[in-house]
């Protein structure tokens, strides 16, 4: 018989809302950089595809992460800029880099 832990694991329900792909190196440069548009994060993450990127803000609004503001301009742009809740996870971000410091590689240099 499996047992699904999520609803009763806060890990688990955690991960279930910034463990996909993406959503912490998104929130890493929201809180390290600031607010940022749509197209910034685009060019920041070359390999994500735009309705990743969206699904992913998405997810982070609805969870109060991140608050999407729209200012008067025409068109009208947004920024996206990460609230209290979500300044609350950069322990967790510093910890995965510490942890990535120490038990990994970045890669090698291209040969000449």
């Amino acid at each position: 018989m499996t047992v699904d832990y999520t609803p009763f694991c806060p890990v688990a329900r955690t991960l279930d809302i910034v463990g996909d792909r993406w959503t912490m190196l998104i929130l890493r440069d929201l809180i390290l950089e600031g607010p940022r548009k749509f197209h910034d994060l685009q060019r920041a993450f070359p390999r994500i595809s735009p309705n990743t990127l969206s699904t992913r803000l998405k997810t982070l609004e609805q969870h109060g992460i991140v608050e999407r503001r729209t200012y008067a301009d025409h068109p009208p742009r947004a920024e996206y800029v990460v609230t209290d809740k979500g300044r609350e996870l950069r322990p967790l971000l510093r910890t995965l880099r510490l942890w990535g410091e120490k038990h990994t590689k970045p890669p090698s240099p291209p040969r000449a």
